[in-house]
């Protein structure tokens, strides 16, 4: 049997990092912008399913997933 190709990895078109320490909405206005949606589409939600607070830091956000 001849042996699959490796599948093709894809280089990302935008990329952006955040900061641990910054807030969600700070976070959630950087992703708006950098992929140019417009306000309010972006939100990002706890394990539980609920919306995060915007003054939540991204860092304790991570440690709760």
């Amino acid at each position: 049997m001849a042996k699959k190709p490796a599948p093709k990895t894809y280089t990302p078109k935008r990329t952006f990092s955040l900061r641990r320490d910054s807030s969600v909405g700070s976070a959630t206005r950087e992703i708006e912008r950098v992929f140019g949606l417009p306000e309010g589409c972006v939100s990002l939600h706890l394990p539980s399913g609920r919306r995060a607070r915007s003054d939540k830091s991204i860092g304790a956000l991570l440690s709760e997933f």
